[in-house]
């Protein structure tokens, strides 16, 4: 059970959703901030998927924290409409949009801590859904009591025994019906499998939780022992990771994981990105191997290393010029402008829709500049590199991909084929929109 007495005078914020578990925990915390000496508010992540009834959600939680006196911020976003824009699963917009709310109450010191109900049988769940996939032991550890900001005051309580002290303190909570629709993986593992699994083996999930710590425990100590196999030489973007050649797999692997986490590799890589860098010990010396995020490793004398690929120099292909419907001839990338509705035709890059009277007279086509900044769409401003390397943008591809900037400033409108800026998104109150459409030329 986590120590709760660990953070005294630090602020807890509860995720609350409006369900049974999230209504218990916020009613749990609330029971006890006097007594441990913490402060307690809420936060709620509306995602625009169910309608009036995620509206309801909302709602409950708004009563609720008022009752309790628990200051509470509501986030809200189209979680539909976010998934079609970036491409990605309903389960894979919402979960962002949430760690993204979370992420600002952190950053604008409204909370020092976010605490989610995730329980016993949730961590069954993960471990079994990781297991399936074919995860190693890093992956099977399932999650912990605190990672980072986060919280989970509940992990060692079971769903039964989270039912029963909401039925005991007569909680009201609200059931979300797409949590037993079965197309989800995860949804299908809690219906149907972890069930049944509980059925053939009684204390299954209770078991499962268990060799999730277990395995969290082995996985620490490897990670240790690990740690005599990496070097760090440099800093900043001259950083390098070295890791000596060693035979001892499970060592081997876990110090490139850690190599590539120090570049800012957190989530890209796979099992075979790991396994390829175990197999570089036995090329010969010079041998590289591309891996996520614009990261290379080479062999080298002294062992495998690690290091982020400079952006080389480069000379535009073409001069920058003057915002034209008439469009432009950038060298690699043509770019066509059109003024009724174009399909994409599957070259890979997005058809984009602009507000034209929205664009600033001194809009140019050109090529990136150093500090160049863009109002990502949605909100939120970053450096055209951050959200470069977020967008996973081949290096080689920056230098060269045409965008509609600001002649003289840093305002970028466009990134062609990849995504427009905030500023002249598409209202309905838009007169004259046009569709920009990115090919790369052949031969190129």
């Amino acid at each position: 059970m986590l120590d709760l007495s660990k953070y005294t005078q630090q602020n807890i914020c509860v995720a609350a959703s409006g369900g049974a578990d999230s209504m218990a925990l916020l009613h749990f915390l609330n029971a006890e901030r006097e007594r441990f000496g913490f402060s307690l508010s809420a936060v709620h992540c509306e995602h625009g998927i169910r309608g009036e009834e995620s509206l309801q959600d909302m709602r409950l939680v708004q009563r609720t924290c008022k009752q309790y006196g628990v200051p509470l911020t509501v986030f809200a976003e189209d979680c539909i409409g976010r998934s079609q824009r970036e491409k990605c699963s309903l389960e894979t917009a919402a979960r962002n949009f949430r760690n993204e709310c979370f992420e600002t109450l952190i950053q604008a010191g409204k909370a020092d801590f976010i605490a989610t109900a995730h329980h016993q049988n949730d961590e069954a769940e993960t471990v079994l859904f990781r297991l399936a996939r074919g995860s190693a032991l890093s992956g099977a550890a399932g999650m912990k009591e605190e990672s980072g900001y986060i919280l989970r005051p509940f992990l060692a309580w079971t769903k039964a025994e989270i039912l029963q002290y909401v039925e005991k303190n007569d909680i009201l909570f609200r059931e979300d019906q797409t949590n037993f629709e079965k197309d989800a993986t995860r949804n299908k593992l809690r219906l149907d499998v972890l069930p049944a699994l509980e059925n053939a083996v009684k204390g299954a999930g209770e078991n499962l939780a268990r060799f999730a710590k277990r395995a969290e425990e082995d996985d620490e100590l490897l990670y240790r022992l690990s740690k005599v196999l990496l070097t760090v030489k440099g800093d900043g973007e001259d950083i390098e990771f070295t890791v000596a050649f060693s035979e001892e797999k499970p060592l081997f692997t876990r110090a490139c994981l850690a190599a590539l986490k120090g570049l800012g590799v957190q989530k890209d890589y796979t099992s075979t990105h790991l396994s390829d860098a175990f197999a570089l010990q036995n090329l010969s010396r010079g041998a590289k191997l591309v891996l996520p995020r614009g990261v290379e490793a080479e062999k080298r004398l002294e062992g495998i290393v690690f290091y982020r690929k400079k952006e080389r120099e480069y000379v535009p292909l073409a001069e920058e010029m003057k915002f034209s419907e008439k469009g432009f001839d950038g060298g690699m990338y043509e770019i066509t402008v059109s003024k009724t509705p174009v399909e994409e035709d599957g070259n890979g890059w997005r058809v984009l829709k602009i507000d034209k009277d929205k664009l600033p007279k001194d809009a140019v086509f050109r090529f990136r500049k150093e500090g160049d900044e863009i109002e990502k769409f949605g909100g939120g401003r970053k450096s055209l590199k951050k959200f470069f390397n977020e967008k996973k943008l081949d290096v080689e591809e920056r230098a060269y991909l045409p965008l509609v900037a600001s002649k003289t400033g840093k305002e970028v409108y466009v990134v062609c084929g990849v995504e427009i800026s905030e500023t002249v998104k598409i209202t309905e109150q838009t007169q004259n929109a046009l569709y920009m459409i990115t090919r790369k030329k052949k031969g190129v």
